[in-house]
């Protein structure tokens, strides 16, 4: 394939004077044209946390993405730790002020508490780097109520992608019910196929926490992708040699990655048993931006577990067809873990 070329395509107008349209990127292979991707609206759902940083640097600094927003939802650590983290990171990409941040639920649908995840992402969520507070501040408005707008705004053009427990879709699927039909797709990092949980034997921390509102989401008829802890510990885990690589590109964003991942290394290998640290939500927008990363995926009808004194939280697929029902999700089955890879490492060398 040749490389891609800009060019300006010459026009008249009705006074017979040419004119320069804008240029519009072209891939030619094989004699054939086409228009480049075109870009793709996202509202990023995030309970801020090691990976999830990772993954909000991803997405800001992606040219194929436009994040209207950044909305935080309950999970990983302290909610205002949880938005400080988020504002941090866009401080740390360059996005101060560019993109708003909104706060959403500081607790799950239903129940009144939730657990948190300290033990792999350290108390202020960073691995215990205590970076200094964000000089960008949230947006007042709440989150639910921008997911609604932004839905409203761009109809058919908005893909929300969650990375954290759904309880914001939830409430907003509950407060404007139409908006189901609005929303272009949802990704969900959480579940597994064929695989192992993380939190019990039979869910992830996403949908554990807030089982309900997953519930909510799953049940609503937005098309939905699911990335699971199967895809990322499969295709996502940096090693001892990719930590050497991204400690000698010597860039702000690479320091920035070294030292967000610390403790979440150290989890990882000790009681995970995994060769270094596996990046969920970073693998998760990355199959958003490139979606050739997911090499294969299964249609499945798909609910939740909210009542199970032994799997809370669980997506139950139902593989066989027993309930009768059509697929509600696509399910990632196998990632590109090379092509990941370079676009984390492409991304880390820009700074």
């Amino acid at each position: 394939m040749r490389a891609t070329r800009r060019y300006f395509i010459k026009t008249l107008t009705a006074g017979s004077a040419s004119v320069l349209l804008p240029a519009m990127a072209f891939a030619s292979s094989g004699g054939e044209s086409r228009p480049a991707d075109p870009v793709k609206r996202i509202i990023l759902d995030t309970d801020t946390a090691t990976d999830d940083a990772l993954a909000v640097l991803l997405a800001v600094t992606s040219p194929k993405l436009k994040v209207e927003a950044l909305t935080i939802t309950c999970g990983n650590v302290g909610f205002e730790q949880q938005t400080k983290n988020a504002l941090y990171t866009l401080q740390v990409a360059g996005k101060k002020g560019q993109i708003p941040v909104y706060q959403g639920s500081a607790r799950p649908l239903v129940r009144e508490v939730h657990g948190s995840a300290t033990y792999v992402h350290g108390s202020d969520g960073m691995s215990d780097s205590f970076f200094p507070d964000p000089q960008q501040k949230p947006e007042k408005e709440h989150a639910v109520d921008a997911i609604i707008r932004l839905v409203g705004m761009y109809p058919n053009e908005v893909t929300i992608v969650a990375i954290g427990p759904l309880t914001n879709i939830a409430l907003a699927l509950l407060r404007e019910p139409s908006i189901a039909k609005k929303i272009k797709g949802l990704y969900f990092m959480g579940g597994f196929y064929k695989f192992y949980g993380n939190i019990n034997p039979g869910a992830t921390y996403n949908a554990w926490v807030d089982p309900e509102a997953a519930r909510v989401v799953f049940q609503s008829g937005i098309p939905i992708t699911t990335v699971g802890f199967d895809v990322s510990v499969k295709s996502s885990v940096f090693t001892d040699e990719d930590y050497v690589r991204v400690e000698k590109l010597g860039t702000h964003y690479a320091d920035f990655f070294m030292k967000i991942n610390r403790i979440r290394r150290k989890y990882c290998k000790e009681h995970q048993k995994m060769n270094g640290s596996n990046h969920p939500d970073a693998i998760t927008i990355a199959a958003v931006i490139d979606p050739t990363i997911v090499t294969q995926s299964v249609s499945r009808f798909v609910d939740v577990e909210t009542r199970g004194e032994l799997t809370l939280g669980a997506l139950a697929i139902d593989e066989l067809g027993v309930w009768g029902k059509s697929p509600n999700a696509t399910i990632c089955v196998e990632a590109d873990e090379l092509k990941f890879k370079k676009m984390v490492f492409d991304t880390l060398k820009m700074s």
